[in-house]
């Protein structure tokens, strides 16, 4: 009838082995910008200074306006993606933390406080 063959076992453990470092390679090419920014990326302090509204189909949309001083540099006021609907989902002056690039102030991430 029919004849299965065998592998050799050490063979089919490099195989294995093989297609998980392939898989996992990809993974850290594709995440690179994002594992690059945990590490490097530095922590500073900011507050949120004033709301920026918007109606968007037919609700009211709360962007947060804050404000931050990286090491060594000058202020800077940006509105973050975040938004909330209705009202604001932190009051004016909130401290909120920023984490950015020395090389790229514009690549940030706002971690508000927990509710």
């Amino acid at each position: 009838m029919f004849q299965i063959c065998r592998m050799d076992p050490m063979l089919e453990k490099w195989i294995y082995t093989g297609v998980i470092l392939f898989v996992a390679g990809i993974g850290l090419y594709l995440y690179r910008k994002e594992i690059r920014f945990i590490y490097r990326s530095k922590t500073v302090n900011g507050k949120i200074v004033n709301w920026m509204s918007a109606v968007q189909k037919g609700k009211k949309i709360f962007y947060p306006l804050i404000e931050f001083t990286p090491e060594g540099g000058v202020p800077i006021r940006f509105r973050a993606d975040e938004h909330s609907e209705d009202q604001p989902m932190y009051e004016q002056g909130t401290e909120v933390q920023i984490r950015y690039l020395d090389t790229d102030v514009e690549h940030r991430k706002v971690i508000y406080p927990k509710r």
